[in-house]
Order: structure tokens, then sequence, then C-alpha cells
């Protein structure tokens, strides 16, 4: 429903920290035009755009119905449950063309995966088991959403040639909680992301 408004934990690319996966992130998006793909990243690498690592949606409610002390004690929860893990480096890439869009996958992904495990150890505590339906696969981020069908191969070729480097460096030590919104876009036949804050969580330094 175009304007559905849902509860999710993400890691966010930030500016003067993550400028390697900005500039990839931009590197990729003249690619990225030939194809019926909508750019989740901004035009220049001082804009993240809607940049993002999924950690987990909480599935049990729309964000509408958690009042303001659902959503403390959402928070609070992340805070106690994320104050040991340590701030870690990770890298993504390369950029894959996939029937989803573009992603990079993250790896190595052992710290991302425990870090993911720990979100949803905080979420059962707060809202149960029916707050975990999400399942995005292995951790990655999206470049850009598809709102077409094309083959990958020529995309995947272009990447592959045009984009260089093909890593980034990416530095996870906070999560934040969001009110993420998804509204269908006419023009462009496909949906766009926007966001609010909620709470920002920081991991042990």
């Amino acid at each position: 429903m175009s304007g559905m408004r849902v509860l999710h934990i993400y890691v966010l690319p930030r500016p003067g920290v993550d400028d390697e996966l900005l500039g990839l992130a931009e590197a990729c998006r003249p690619v990225l035009e030939g194809y019926p793909i909508d750019p989740q990243c901004g035009m220049d690498p001082s804009d993240a755009g809607v940049l993002h690592l999924t950690c987990e949606m909480l599935a049990d409610a729309p964000s509408a119905e958690y009042d303001e002390a659902a959503l403390t004690e959402v928070a609070d929860a992340l805070r106690a449950e994320l104050a040991d893990v340590p701030a870690f480096t990770t890298e993504v890439g390369p950029p894959i063309g996939n029937i989803a869009g573009v992603v990079l996958d993250v790896w190595p992904e052992s710290d991302t995966v425990a870090l993911i495990d720990r979100i949803r150890s905080a979420i059962r505590k707060t809202r149960g088991d029916a707050a975990l339906q999400h399942s995005g696969g292995r951790p990655h981020i999206s470049l850009g959403n598809s709102y077409g069908t094309v083959s990958s191969d020529p995309l995947n070729s272009e990447l592959r040639n045009k984009v260089v480097p093909r890593r980034a460096s990416l530095l996870v030590d906070r999560v934040h909680l969001l009110d993420v919104a998804w509204t269908f876009d006419e023009g462009l036949d496909g949906w766009r992301m926007t966001w609010e804050p909620v709470a920002e969580i920081p991991l042990c330094h």
C-alpha cells in the first residue's frame, strides 16, 4: 500500500566517514542510468541518498501503531543489547546486477551477521517473534531498485568494465531505528522510499 510506514533498523553510510563507499556508488550511477533502475545514492559523494544496510524490520504492526512508550521500549532494548557489541569495519562490493536491481554484498559478513542476531534478540524481547518476519538474505547494500525487466548480463559487464575500484570499506559503529515509508511513484512506475529518524544506537567503542 502506497504510504505504508514500518519501523526498520539500518546501518547508514555517512559522508566524511564512508567516502570510499559513496564514491563507489557515484561511479556506478552513470551505468545505472542506462537501465530501468532507480539509484538510491545521491548525485555526488556528499549525498548518501537512501543507501542503507538493512538489519531488521519490525513487522508486527505499522509504525503508526507504535506509541511513544513502545518506540522508547524498542530503542532502549536495542541500546541495552548492543552496548557491548564492538564497532567494526567491513567491506562491500563488487556491484552486482540481479532481479531486484544492483547490490553490494557485505564481506566479510561475520560481524554484520552477529550484529543482526543481537538486533533480532532485542526485538524478540520487546515485540515477540511476530515482529521478526524479514528475511533479506545475505547482508547487502542496494545501489538501486529495478522497476522494469532487462537482461543483467550487459549491466554486469558495464559495471565490471567501468567501475574501479570495485570494493569499499564501511564503518559500522551505530545503527538507526527509522520510520520508513514506501510511496508509489506513478511517473517511475516503481516505489520510492523515505524515512524519519526515531533513534540512533551506538555500538561499543
